[in-house]
């Protein structure tokens, strides 16, 4: 007689068991599962694509010379998750600075990651780093119609910290200060010279995700 507490002490434990909630695997946004209780991890496989754009104020050193302008950069960013909130990412960036009769244009292309933190549903902290190449041309102040353009190539580097919000399994938005470092040179052959230009903004963006 006493097997009948035990077998039901048992039952009942199995009943607890079953009901009780199952660890929060929703709150990790993974393909094809959309979230249903708020997202607090970015999942393997999740992929993005999203359009940005930092202005900002340019401070440029080209040999004894220094100068102040604004500076555009616009583009689109994909990005993979390797693992549980840290990502991949390539960025196809267009520049536009801003100086007058001669203003410089060109593009960027970076490759690099960012690593998401959880500091609340759907709200992370959004560290990254990138690094690659950019090439462009600029104007000749005062030069005859049909002069070529110098040209501007060279290595470049951003750093970001901000913040990314998930306002949905299919959409996020990001904002955060960032700084894009371009060193290389601008001009052909004898009559280059060394070009450093540092960017620092905000950079907003937003991205389709799936």
């Amino acid at each position: 007689m006493r097997t009948w507490p035990i077998v039901a002490a048992m039952v009942s434990l199995g009943t607890v068991l079953v009901a009780a909630p199952a660890p929060a695997v929703a709150d990790v946004l993974v393909p094809d599962a959309p979230d249903t209780n708020g997202i607090r991890a970015i999942g393997k496989g999740i992929k993005e694509i999203g359009a940005e754009s930092l202005l900002v104020l340019n401070y440029a050193k080209e040999g004894d010379t220094s100068s102040i302008r604004t500076t555009n950069i616009t583009g689109l960013s994909f990005r993979y998750f390797i693992v549980k909130n840290l990502n991949l990412e390539a960025n196809v960036s267009y520049f536009y600075k801003g100086d007058n009769a001669a203003a410089r244009q060109g593009g960027i292309f970076t490759l690099g990651g960012n690593y998401l933190i959880n500091i609340g549903k759907g709200l992370f902290l959004n560290p990254g780093i990138a690094g690659g190449g950019f090439y462009g041309k600029q104007p000749i102040k005062g030069a005859p119609p049909g002069t070529p353009s110098l040209t501007l190539v060279g290595g470049t580097a951003r750093l970001g910290f901000g913040l990314s919000f998930y306002a949905s399994p299919k959409f996020n938005l990001f904002a955060r200060p960032e700084a894009v470092v371009f060193v290389g040179t601008v001009g052909d052959g004898t009559t280059s010279a060394s070009l450093l230009n540092v960017d620092g903004g905000f950079n907003v963006g937003m991205n389709y995700v799936f």
